[in-house]
């Protein structure tokens, strides 16, 4: 009970020293926030030093993540511009930017601590608000891959701290290798967030050119840079990689099957309109047909393929024949449609020629 007061205290504080700020300052002159944060863990028996300081990194993060949040809050407001707790923790993160990183081991006694320090920024000329809302959904989406890592981290941690012998130091291998994939995907999520697409393609790459990368690490760099490459309407080579990603051998470790959800996209994008409903079909079945935007997309494939097919279907009916014409533009004689003037005609040359 305590903590959460003091948690709701501290936010108050933030939130009106940045008004000041703002204020005080101006909008112009206020441009760049500086934050710092910091974040600490306690080794206990037999820790790996590296897990304790990705840790204390993922901690400070958080407390970065949130500070960087009571700063997009204060400057919405002077945008008039009123925000969601949820929408402003996901601008938040897609904006904060870390410029310095310091990890600190401390030993007091037998007992080890690693404290990290970081050093961010929040730059009110890349927070375009009324842009980002338009894309909330994509925004929101990505973000929901970041907390889902970050998730499982904190899981395994938990896995780690209770573990004993043997099985601490295997679930320790899987942990360490998991906080460097992780800070890999999140900065690479991040950027994709705020749309800088070339950077994303530029932090994946080392996982893909690793001769040594496999299995659900791979997949996942490999759908990541393919919606880097989306975003920037290179549709072949986005393809490419989404195929990739589906090619390698995965599990739902990472949510590579939205690979399906874009390739749906592209081939709409192309007019495949058969190929979009099935890659979209998969993408909202794998989504626990849970997702609202795949099922929209679903919809409007299926009526732009049956409008596409009455459109074949009306081409390929034969066109009604006319009557035939007799020689003074009549449609057949008066009797039964039988032309007499020619059949009469007929019957004298026949007789002249007999004759």
């Amino acid at each position: 009970m305590m903590k959460g007061f003091w948690k709701a205290a501290r936010r108050l504080a933030l939130l009106f020293a940045v008004g000041v700020s703002l204020l005080a300052g101006g909008i112009a002159e206020a441009t760049v926030q500086t934050i710092e944060a910091t974040g600490v863990y306690v080794m206990g028996d037999n820790d790996s030093p590296k897990i304790a300081r990705d840790a204390a990194r993922q901690e400070a993060m958080r407390a970065a993540v949130e500070q960087a949040g009571v700063y997009v809050e204060s400057y919405s407001k002077t945008q008039n511009m009123v925000l969601t707790e949820d929408e402003v923790r996901t601008i938040s993160g897609a904006v904060l930017k870390v410029t310095k990183e310091e990890a600190i081991p401390e030993l007091k006694g037998a007992t080890l601590k690693y404290t990290v320090n970081i050093t961010a920024e929040v730059d009110t000329d890349t927070i375009h608000l009324q842009e980002m809302m338009n894309k909330k959904t994509e925004i929101e989406k990505l973000q929901q891959e970041r907390d889902a890592l970050k998730k499982q981290n904190e899981e395994l941690l938990e896995k780690y701290e209770k573990a004993q012998g043997k099985e601490k130091e295997k679930i320790g291998t899987q942990l360490e290798a998991s906080y460097d994939q992780t800070k890999i995907f999140d900065e690479a999520v991040q950027e994709i967030q705020r749309g800088a697409f070339p950077k994303a393609i530029q932090t994946v790459g080392p996982i893909i050119d690793d001769r040594d990368a496999s299995g659900n690490p791979l997949a996942y760099a490999h759908y990541l840079r393919g919606r880097a490459y989306y975003g920037m309407n290179r549709m072949s080579e986005a393809l490419d990689d989404f195929n990739a990603a589906e090619r390698t051998p995965h599990d739902d470790t990472y949510p590579v099957w939205r690979s399906k959800q874009y390739r749906g996209l592209i081939y709409y994008d192309w007019h495949r309109y058969d190929d979009a409903i099935a890659e979209l079909e998969a993408a909202y079945a794998a989504s626990g047909r849970q997702d609202e935007a795949i099922r929209d997309d679903l919809i409007k494939a299926r009526q732009a393929a049956n409008r596409e097919k009455q459109r074949e279907q009306q081409q390929q009916q034969p066109q009604q024949q006319e009557p035939p014409q007799d020689q003074r533009g009549g449609q057949g004689g008066s009797n039964g449609g039988i032309n007499w003037t020619k059949v009469i005609t007929d019957i004298i040359i026949h007789s002249i020629d007999k004759g």
